[in-house]
């Protein structure tokens, strides 16, 4: 018996973690490390194990007990995966249909596997063997030196902070001081008064950013969602023509599995997604709130997934961690060739966690007290849960002492620079990916409205001459790669692919429009998009799965808020049609199998995305 066990155990652990090597390779993500693979193999074959043993006690022909285990297991592999990949919401006629099909076939191959055990074995280890001998690192994901020759091009240096308001930077009218260094750079600097992001959260954001393409022409929609191999981006332009690239990031959706390290020779990031990228992690984590809800929280997946990848740090610890590499990188900067550096800080993210000084300085009520923003809702027809003004108002300033924080780390780097005199050799650009509510539109955190609490963000552009000035002409984050690539001189044959204008020379005129959207597919696709030009800006969406529409319209310039929607005031009809016509002319479809994907993760991932809000199967990040 326990032979038997002990083979049926390893047999099926190597199967469990050969199926889930297998999701991660054909997806064209890197391969797990060790730790994630033996945590795999360990965690299937107990699964395996546990399910002989409970097989046992209900049967006692041994061949009738190998096929009953042998099913069990292999319908706790395949059930969830399809669930997972391909069905919609729990509860849904199609759910229960496909699961009851992928219940059959489960069995059915279970049953047939165990009646062949010697080849069934013998093909598993093979497999197995196979798998973890595959190449883990590709082209795809990691460039070699470009060719080219930057010449005496200057350096780039990206900034991004992530979930960085416009409005809450003192160059931007902000009456509290959290941005003392960025205010001091801006003022050497040509400073965009209206830049808009493409999305609504990290992933599609930074995407448009690098790759000059809206969301929908990009694709990377979904939680599982990687860069797409063939578009050009900041950093493959740029090493192609000669730079040194580089990149540096806290948020654990631009990493290396996302193929977000394309064209940088180097890239340091909090690598944490593997555990969240296996189908075991989040059959796990429903388990847990099942018994959560049932009165017995056990902390399952902490457990299982402990050795599994490097320990979680807070968001504050994670940029001090991450800055002082960008320091020591900078020492070993070679100025014979110029260089590109993308630096991606997370710390106004929530759970908005900055150093206690940071945090003691702008509290305005108890400091000791941290609090966490309710949970959002996924659409703008609901609203979330409100909070008391006292709760609020230390929301707001746990993130303004984020925001301080995140602005004492680009001093940091400007000082560094100009220690090693490389300042006034580069263009240093200062951007965010998104903003962040504070109930402005009944919503906390980020990922779904396109309110300008969430998509105006900093647009900060430092050049080697230090001109400076106000631009009132919006600007846009797709526009960043063609502007650099119009700055630096380069090949800009491949112009007309992008969706983004170059910002300088400054247009003759503030008329160019700005438009950001935000795709969900679950239980249904919803679109929201925003089309916006001088001081009015359209929202429509549409809830297509449930037959939802929602049209708004703005006067920004009286109405900056967005709380009065003048779309059926007299006057109005004429500039909803032209904007209408904008946002269809710029507006395209997202396909929800289009995407390049990387397999799905958790509704909730491990301590650190949950501590970042994060809930991947909404797509809304």
């Amino acid at each position: 018996m326990w032979i038997l066990l002990i083979a049926f155990a390893v047999t099926c652990g190597l199967l469990g973690e050969s199926f889930e090597i297998a999701r991660f390779l054909s997806s064209g993500v890197e391969a797990p490390g060790a730790g994630l693979r033996l945590t795999l193999v360990v965690a299937y074959a107990a699964l395996a194990a546990s399910a002989l043993v409970l097989a046992t006690l209900l049967v006692s022909q041994r061949e009738r007990r190998l096929k009953l285990a042998s099913a069990a297991f292999a319908v706790a592999v395949l059930v969830p995966w399809v669930n997972f990949e391909y069905l919609p919401a729990a509860g849904s006629a199609a759910s229960i249909v496909g699961s009851a099909a992928a219940l059959v076939v489960a069995c059915g191959l279970g049953w047939l596997m165990a009646s062949m055990p010697r080849l069934s074995s013998t093909a598993i280890v093979l497999s197995a063997v196979f798998l973890n001998l595959w190449p883990t690192a590709s082209d795809e994901t990691v460039s070699t030196s470009g060719t080219g020759s930057a010449g005496n091009r200057p350096n780039v240096v990206v900034i991004l902070i992530d979930t960085l308001r416009a409005d809450h930077l003192g160059i931007y009218g902000y009456e509290r001081p959290t941005s003392p260094r960025i205010d001091a750079m801006a003022k050497q600097s040509v400073v965009f008064d209206r830049a808009i992001a493409q999305a609504t959260w990290t992933k599609p954001s930074v995407a448009s950013l690098f790759t000059g393409k809206f969301v929908h022409g990009h694709g990377v929609i979904r939680s599982r969602d990687a860069l797409g191999a063939d578009l050009p981006t900041l950093a493959t332009v740029l090493n192609g023509a000669g730079y040194r690239t580089a990149g540096f990031s806290g948020n654990p959706w631009i990493t290396p599995e996302f193929r977000f390290s394309r064209g940088f020779e180097e890239f340091e990031a909090g690598r944490a997604m593997g555990p969240q990228l296996t189908n075991l992690y989040r059959t796990v984590r429903r388990v847990e709130r099942l018994l959560k809800r049932l009165g017995a929280g056990l902390p399952l997946s902490k457990t299982i997934f402990r050795w599994a990848g490097r320990t979680n740090m807070g968001n504050a610890e994670r940029d001090h961690v991450l800055t002082t590499s960008v320091l020591e990188w900078f020492e070993d900067v070679d100025q014979e060739r110029p260089f590109f550096l993308y630096v991606h800080l997370i710390g106004p993210h929530d759970p908005y966690d900055p150093p206690q000084d940071f945090a003691d300085a702008f509290a305005r009520s108890d400091a000791a007290a941290r609090h966490l923003p309710p949970a959002r809702v996924q659409s703008v027809f609901e609203r979330a849960e409100a909070l008391g003004e006292t709760d609020l108002e230390r929301l707001v300033d746990q993130y303004d002492a984020a925001i301080a924080y995140s602005d004492s780390l680009v001093g940091r780097i400007i000082d560094r620079m100009e220690r090693l005199a490389l300042l006034n050799d580069t263009i240093v650009v200062l951007t965010s990916d998104h903003g962040e509510e504070f109930y402005e539109h009944g919503n906390w955190r980020h990922g779904n409205q396109l309110y300008d609490e969430v998509v105006r963000v900093p647009m900060i552009v430092r050049f080697p001459d230090r001109r400076s000035g106000r631009r009132m002409d919006p600007a846009m984050s797709v526009d960043l790669l063609p502007t650099l690539i119009g700055v630096l001189d380069l090949d800009e044959s491949a112009a007309a692919a992008f969706d983004g204008r170059r910002l300088f020379p400054a247009p003759e005129t503030t008329d160019q429009v700005t438009f950001s959207e935000h795709w969900w597919f679950l239980g249904g696709t919803y679109v929201a998009r925003t089309v916006g030009r001088e001081q009015l800006k359209l929202h429509e969406t549409n809830d297509r799965g449930r037959g939802r529409d929602l049209a708004e319209l703005y006067d920004i310039g009286a109405d900056p808020g967005e709380l009065d929607n003048i779309l059926s005031h007299r006057g109005a009809t004429e500039a909803v049609g032209d904007l209408r016509a904008e946002l269809h002319r710029i507006g395209g479809e997202a396909d929800e199998s289009a995407g390049p994907g990387v397999g799905s993760l958790d509704e909730q991932t491990t301590e650190r995305l949950r501590r970042l809000g994060y809930d991947p199967d909404a797509t809304a990040n």
